[in-house]
């Protein structure tokens, strides 16, 4: 089956984004993010309702960590 590279892309920003999270770099969760709606992709693609499901809901503990690391900040 043809995942037109989002399962390349998946991998990568979210290796990355899990880099520089450990880096103490808020950049990684928008990484991780993405990572997550390249996963999405390919979950539609292969018609799994787990894997869409389960990147949606990194996607919102992403945000939500984003939103935790912005508060502390200030």
């Amino acid at each position: 089956m043809q995942y037109y590279g989002f399962d390349w892309l998946a991998m990568f920003c979210g290796l990355s984004g899990m880099f520089l999270l450990g880096s103490k770099s808020k950049y990684g969760f928008v990484l991780c993010m993405l990572g997550s709606s390249s996963w999405i992709a390919v979950g539609f693609l292969v018609n799994s309702f787990p894997l869409i499901f389960g990147s949606s809901i990194f996607i919102v503990l992403q945000i939500r960590g984003l939103l935790n690391w912005h508060k502390q900040s200030k």
